[in-house]
């Protein structure tokens, strides 16, 4: 029988455009945090797992320089460099095989050190692609002009979408605007301008997995599943998240739900462009009550790495504060040019 997996403890910055902490500083902060959530110390700790990339930290190995604040000195530790929601299904795959009983997840990432879009040349294919200066950006303009062939209205139902989301977060890295003031916003990626794309800043987050038999209390993360389109653009359909209907698809299967039937009450998408929106609903298909990006989402305020994770805390908070348990929320993350990884988690409540 599979070991259950449950979200005891959470731990976060507050998102910000430059946060005067180093990392470790930063991630010190939510580790004690969630640790002090969970009601344990470092010392129930069976096994870290990490998630960062160097070529944002600009340091190789960059989970070196967390090795202590995050408590893995002599224990098992992990390091995953893609989105912290996949960090989540390795932290929980240790717990579900029964190797450990509590797992600390962290990510973190500081887009203030550096020019984080032309970081992300680098990660394109260094033959044919870097030399154009192509980054994470011009592929998702790229993809927006695709969506947007034959289509007049595109335009305006991301800036809806960039709007809406922003005008529901508490505190939005970039200000709130009006439809009519994102589409006057400057041009980024046409048809892509720079209010349709998330604010980036610096965080961490950092969550406690546990398994049953430590007593802990909190969402149950039922499934979880992952899927990796292939790198080159051209070898990819770029108007459809085919990669987050087999990651969904997946998930459902840990879940030992039939993916047919299964609804959300809640769904908090990574969406880093208001276009990812439409294709995330596209791909999963939820019911029309169900509540997305209750606290804005990316599109309000991102951090990059820590995003899935920082959707991972929204939707255990929304799930703690129901009354009633057996509420289920969806929670996904990507990674990569254009979502290239696509990574989802099935959580539910239990009653309070």
């Amino acid at each position: 029988m599979r070991h259950q997996v449950i979200i005891a403890g959470l731990g976060d910055t507050e998102s910000a455009l430059e946060d005067s902490r180093s990392i470790p500083e930063m991630v010190l902060a939510a580790v004690q945090t969630a640790l002090a959530d969970a009601g344990i110390d470092y010392g129930a700790i069976d096994s870290v797992v990490t998630a960062s990339v160097d070529l944002f930290d600009g340091i190789t190995a960059s989970n070196i320089a967390v090795t202590e604040v995050v408590g893995a000195v002599m224990k098992p530790e992990t390091r995953i460099s893609a989105d912290g929601l996949a960090a989540i299904a390795h932290g929980a795959c240790q717990i579900w095989s029964g190797a450990y009983e509590t797992v600390l997840v962290v990510a973190h990432a500081k887009t203030s050190m550096a020019r984080y879009q032309e970081l992300t040349q680098w990660a394109m294919d260094p033959i044919h692609v870097q030399p154009l200066g192509v980054d994470f950006l011009t592929c998702a303009g790229l993809q927006a002009r695709l969506l947007a062939h034959g289509d007049a209205g595109a335009d305006r139902r991301w800036a809806q979408i960039a709007a809406d989301r922003r005008g529901r977060a508490s505190r939005p890295l970039a200000p709130a605007s009006s439809v009519e003031e994102i589409l006057a916003s400057k041009p980024v990626a046409l048809p892509l301008r720079q209010g349709m794309c998330a604010p980036m800043g610096d965080g961490a987050c950092a969550i406690v997995l546990r398994g049953a038999a430590t007593g802990a209390q909190g969402p149950v993360l039922r499934g979880i599943g992952y899927d990796l389109e292939p790198h080159a653009l051209g070898d990819r359909d770029l108007t459809h998240w085919h990669g987050l209907e087999r990651a969904l698809q997946r998930a459902c299967k840990t879940a030992e739900l039939q993916r047919a039937y299964a609804h959300f009450d809640f769904a908090e998408p990574s969406c880093l462009f208001a276009h990812e929106e439409e294709l995330f609903t596209a791909a999963v298909k939820l019911r029309e009550d169900t509540e997305i990006s209750a606290d804005g989402g990316l599109l309000a305020a991102c951090v990059p790495v820590v995003a899935g994770m920082s959707r991972l805390a929204t939707a255990t908070r929304q799930l703690r504060g129901a009354e009633d348990g057996g509420r289920r929320a969806l929670v996904h993350g990507t990674w990569g040019p254009v979502a290239q990884g696509q990574v989802v988690a099935i959580l539910e409540g239990t009653p309070l």
